[in-house]
């Protein structure tokens, strides 16, 4: 089967991780990037054989490029994402997929007319720890879930946020810690305890400037199951802390760090559960981005998704991440700016 040739747009700081990862990816092949500053998008191509332009639309006229990989700021995305289902190119967009719900139903209907693959890219969903978490829900081996926590206490640096005009603003970034750094961890949440009924929360900047958006939120949800939740999520904590995530019902708890489970024990045990244990201690496959957006990133994540999307292309079904799929997480952190807006309960 013939290699699916994929474009990068935006070759900023993800791009580069999404080019490494395609170069492992079977079955796919990087042909061309594009990046409104020249020399990103000529570095970019120059190191993995690729052509380069600046304007991404010269990119979507090749016939040889199948799909692309939408690395631009998160408030671009989606007209970005449209242009390119127009033009017939399955689309793999980093989180979030757009700012806010009403932008991604329209890429997700755009998508859907133009007969092409949407996905978002939540590589931690790939992680082994994130996948035996969910098999066990599935399973039941919880018991009744009551408590699900996602804290995300990482740090990032004044200079972090003005390197890129975008950075920190509602209008691109469409908010700070929560939906730009902490995302993946609140599609985990979602991912494992269910949908959520309604959320309370606050939100702060209290440790940057010349920024719009929080550095400091902290939710309380409840999910549909009747369980309870914490989000609480920062870019203002230093140095750093590993994301974490929590599961614990009346049989059973789970904790997730990087991707790497750190807690597994059950009322009934098995011997596999000992084994897994046992096991405990290692890196991150995926990396953490607790204290620096990139130095410590890994692509493994990037190219189990890709490889995942390459896949969903070739068999003709949806990607493991769909478009619905991208759109709870950032539904729910909706809900949680408002309710830190105004102070109230809201309803999901």
């Amino acid at each position: 089967m013939a290699r699916l040739g994929f474009g990068i747009i935006g070759c900023g700081n993800i791009g580069p991780v999404h080019a490494e990862a395609l170069s492992q990816v079977r079955g796919a092949k990087l042909v061309a990037v594009s990046d409104v500053v020249e020399q990103n998008a000529r570095t970019l191509a120059e190191k993995y054989g690729a052509s380069w332009y600046t304007d991404y639309r010269r990119l979507l006229d090749r016939k040889d490029v199948d799909a692309v990989c939408l690395c631009v700021p998160s408030g671009v995305r989606g007209t970005m994402g449209e242009t390119c289902a127009a033009a017939g190119k399955h689309i793999l967009a980093e989180k979030p997929l757009e700012i806010n719900t009403r932008k991604i139903d329209r890429l997700i209907e755009a998508a859907a007319q133009a007969g092409v693959k949407l996905g978002c890219v939540f590589q931690s969903r790939f992680a082994e720890g994130a996948q035996r978490i969910r098999k066990a829900v599935e399973q039941g081996r919880f018991g009744r879930l009551v408590l699900g926590d996602a804290y995300i206490k990482w740090f990032r640096s004044q200079e972090y946020y003005d390197s890129s005009q975008w950075r920190g603003t509602w209008k691109l970034d469409g908010g700070g810690a929560l939906i730009n750094q902490g995302i993946h961890q609140v599609d985990l949440l979602l991912w494992f305890m269910g949908p959520a009924k309604w959320v309370r929360a606050e939100s702060r900047i209290l440790a940057h400037d010349r920024i719009e958006v929080e550095d400091l939120a902290c939710a309380t949800i409840q999910f549909e199951n009747g369980a309870l939740g914490v989000i609480e999520a920062s870019t203002a904590i230093w140095p750093g802390h590993a994301a974490k995530v929590e599961i614990h019902g009346s049989e059973g708890s789970a904790v997730l760090e990087d991707g790497e489970l750190r807690f597994w024990q059950f009322r009934k045990e098995t011997k596999a559960d000992a084994r897994l244990r046992a096991t405990f201690g290692g890196e991150s496959a995926l990396g953490s981005g607790a204290g620096d957006p990139l130095s410590h990133l890994k692509c493994e994540g990037h190219r189990r998704q890709i490889q995942d999307f390459v896949k969903a292309i070739q068999e003709d079904r949806p990607p493991f991440v769909d478009g619905p799929e991208g759109r709870r997480s950032v539904a729910l952190i909706e809900a949680i700016y408002k309710s830190a807006a105004t102070g109230k309960t809201i309803k999901l």
